[in-house]
């Protein structure tokens, strides 16, 4: 792994998007802020399953359903659907 600076990120674009096909590369952007180049190829498809606006909203809702009590314990999968007409 390498850290770098934004300023010199600027400087040696090239090395640093070439460097990261083998290495991670960190930008420390100021002192609080840090990112990651990251090869689009190497981003799972879990990583853009969720990042869908659609999904993060479902998930959201579910978690809000499930510490609101609003549950449904199924002991057998065969009548998992009686019931949510």
């Amino acid at each position: 792994m390498i850290a770098i600076s934004t300023t010199e990120l600027r400087r040696n674009l090239r090395k640093y998007l070439n460097l990261a096909q083998k290495e991670r590369v960190i930008i420390q952007c100021g002192k609080t802020e840090t990112y990651e180049i990251i090869p689009a190829r190497k981003i799972s498809d879990n990583e853009a399953y969720f990042s869908n606006p659609k999904l993060l909203a479902a998930l959201k809702e579910a978690e809000e359903d499930i510490a609101e009590g609003r549950v449904r314990e199924v002991k057998d999968t065969k009548q998992l659907w009686e019931g949510t007409e």
